[in-house]
């Protein structure tokens, strides 16, 4: 994580910053690496407005002899950037069974919706629903609302921050006691696609209760993305999950790295 932001702050430094059109007499003590470019100037692509874009990937492996096994997965992205708006939905699915028998089923849905305020802040409301059979979760169900910043978005970068409040109602299999709570909401967001040929990005969001401070979870999705052709596309994702306070017997931090193919649009 920190590696991709350091890579993220590098690319935004401005050698010419004192070339900067601002007249005000404080710019000398600015520390070089921040442009302070009118707002104006940054936006997405107009290509980019008002068009559903995304991607869908599969992934499968099928073993049998001396290994039973059998694994699928899918993840879904798409977004629709119009001027004043922006939403995003996004889906991730993981199943494996062994010798006959269920071994991990994951599922993750998450919906978000931007109202831009004005070139840079927007507020938002977003929704996610996540269950984890490895982890004794039958569903985990988060909605909220917030403000966000849009720090950059154009061609080759975006970088936005967001917080707010959300409500979460946490639901388990075995014999754990179910929670809900009103918790804070911290979230993140980079791309950097630097060609038509391959682009990397994570997105990381955590949530502490604000009725219990032991009662923390996040999740960070890290992702690259490389294009064999015009639409067709082989994803490389590692997706960690935290639960301060999970279920009996599972554990506090989880790992899923998923190698898949797909289409873009």
């Amino acid at each position: 994580m920190t590696c991709l932001l350091a890579v993220v702050m590098t690319s935004l430094a401005s050698p010419d910053l004192a070339n900067a059109p601002i007249p005000l007499p404080f710019l000398s003590e600015v520390a070089p690496g921040f442009d302070l470019a009118p707002a104006a100037a940054d936006g997405p692509p107009p290509e980019e407005l008002d068009k559903w874009k995304g991607s869908v990937t599969v992934g499968v492996t099928y073993a049998d002899g001396n290994t039973n096994r059998k694994t699928g997965s899918a993840t879904a992205n798409v977004s629709k950037r119009r001027e004043k708006d922006r939403t995003t939905f996004g889906f991730l699915w993981n199943y494996a069974k062994e010798d006959g028998a269920t071994t991990d089923r994951r599922t993750i849905a998450t919906a978000k919706y931007d109202y831009f305020l004005s070139k840079k802040a927007y507020a938002l409301a977003q929704a996610s629903a996540e269950g984890d059979l490895a982890a004794q979760l039958e569903l985990r169900a988060i909605v909220g609302v917030g403000a966000g910043y849009q720090f950059v978005e154009d061609e080759k970068w975006k970088l936005s921050g967001e917080a707010g409040l959300s409500y979460v109602d946490e639901n388990y299999k075995d014999n754990t006691a179910d929670a809900d709570f009103i918790a804070a909401r911290f979230a993140y967001n980079v791309d950097y696609k630097p060609n038509d040929t391959w682009q990397v990005g994570q997105t990381g969001e955590i949530y502490p209760s604000l009725e219990d401070t032991d009662d923390v979870s996040a999740r960070v999705d890290t992702h690259g993305k490389l294009m064999l052709t015009k639409s067709m596309l082989a994803q490389l994702q590692w997706l960690f999950s935290w639960d301060n306070t999970p279920a009996t017997g599972a554990e506090r931090a989880d790992n899923l790295v998923l190698l898949t193919v797909g289409w873009s649009f």
